[in-house]
C-alpha cells in the first residue's frame, strides 16, 4: 500500500476520500458536523440508552452490534437477527436527537461519484451501521480490515476500509486516537482469522504516526487497516468520550458500504 504524503488531516473532498482509501493521507476531518445543541442532545440520549460493555480489560460501553463478534459464526442469520435488536436500541437514541449515520452518508454521497449505502448481505438484509461508544478509559492497539477479520461475509470483498467517528462529547484532555502508518498484513492460514486486538507494540516502531483529538461536533475518518489505539481521558475529566461511528469499505465496483 502507498505511504502517507504527510501527517496532516484534510477536509472531505472526493480527491481526499480516494487518497484516504488508498492510504496516501492519515485522516479527514469534517468540522462542524453537528451543532452544540445536537452534540448535547446526542450525548444525553446515548447515556440513557441500552449500554452494554465489551469483555476487554479497559471498560468500553457501547450501544449497537459489531459484525466482528459473529466472525466465526457460519450461520449468518444469527448476526442479522442481532441487527434487528441493535437497530431498535439505536432508534431509541436517534429518535431523541438526530441521525449521524444518515448525515454521514449524505456527506459522502455529495463528494463521491459511486453509490454510498449501508452494506447488505444477499438474501439476509442490511448490516448494522452506527455503534455508539463511551470509551473514556481508552482502547488498546488494534486493526480493523474485513478481508482478514471475517471469513464468509460480503464485506470480506472490500479492498480498503475506513472508520469514521462523530464525537458528541469529548473529555477535554486525553482520549486521543493515534494511527500508525503500517498497514496490517499478517500471515494467514486458510480458514483462520488472525488476532487483531491487543497487538504487539512492535507494529508501531519506526513508522509515521498521526494523533487526533476527539473534538465534539466533528467527524474524523481514517484508514483502519493501520494499527490504532485510543488513550484514556485525563484524570478528573468531567466529560466522557461519547461517539458514534462505523466502517466504510470500498467494494469491487468502487461503491462504498457501511457497517459496524
Amino acid at each position: 500500500m502507498a505511504t502517507w504524503k504527510d501527517t496532516e488531516e484534510r477536509p472531505l473532498t472526493e480527491e481526499n476520500l480516494v487518497a484516504l482509501l488508498n492510504n496516501e493521507i492519515p485522516a479527514i476531518r469534517i468540522k462542524g458536523f453537528a451543532t452544540l445543541e445536537e452534540c448535547e442532545s446526542f450525548s444525553a440520549a446515548a447515556k440513557s440508552g441500552n449500554i452494554k460493555y465489551y469483555s476487554v480489560q479497559r471498560k468500553i460501553g457501547y450501544i449497537g452490534q459489531a459484525q466482528y463478534e459473529y466472525r466465526w459464526n457460519p450461520d449468518k442469520s444469527q448476526y442479522f437477527k442481532a441487527v434487528e435488536a441493535a437497530n431498535l436500541d439505536l432508534r431509541q437514541v436517534i429518535d431523541r436527537t438526530f441521525d449521524p449515520v444518515s448525515r454521514l452518508i449524505e456527506k459522502l454521497t455529495a463528494v463521491y461519484p459511486k453509490p454510498v449505502a449501508i452494506a447488505s448481505e444477499p438474501g439476509l438484509g442490511e448490516y448494522y451501521a452506527g455503534i455508539i461508544r463511551l470509551a473514556s478509559q481508552g482502547v488498546d492497539l488494534h486493526v480493523d480490515f474485513a478481508p482478514l477479520n471475517t471469513l464468509d461475509y460480503a464485506i470480506s470483498r472490500i479492498d480498503a476500509q475506513l472508520g469514521w467517528n462523530f464525537f458528541a462529547e469529548d473529555p477535554g484532555s486525553g482520549g486521543l486516537t493515534t494511527v500508525y502508518n503500517n498497514p496490517w498484513n499478517p500471515e494467514r492460514k486458510e480458514g483462520e482469522i488472525p488476532q487483531s486486538y491487543g497487538l504487539d507494540k512492535s507494529l508501531t516502531e519506526g513508522v509515521p504516526a498521526f494523533t487526533y483529538a476527539p473534538t465534539a461536533g466533528d467527524v474524523v475518518i481514517f484508514n483502519t487497516r493501520n494499527p490504532h489505539e485510543i488513550s484514556a481521558g485525563a484524570d478528573g475529566a468531567v466529560k466522557d468520550r461519547v461517539s458514534i461511528g462505523s466502517f466504510v469499505g470500498r467494494m469491487p465496483d468502487q461503491s462504498l458500504v457501511l457497517w459496524a
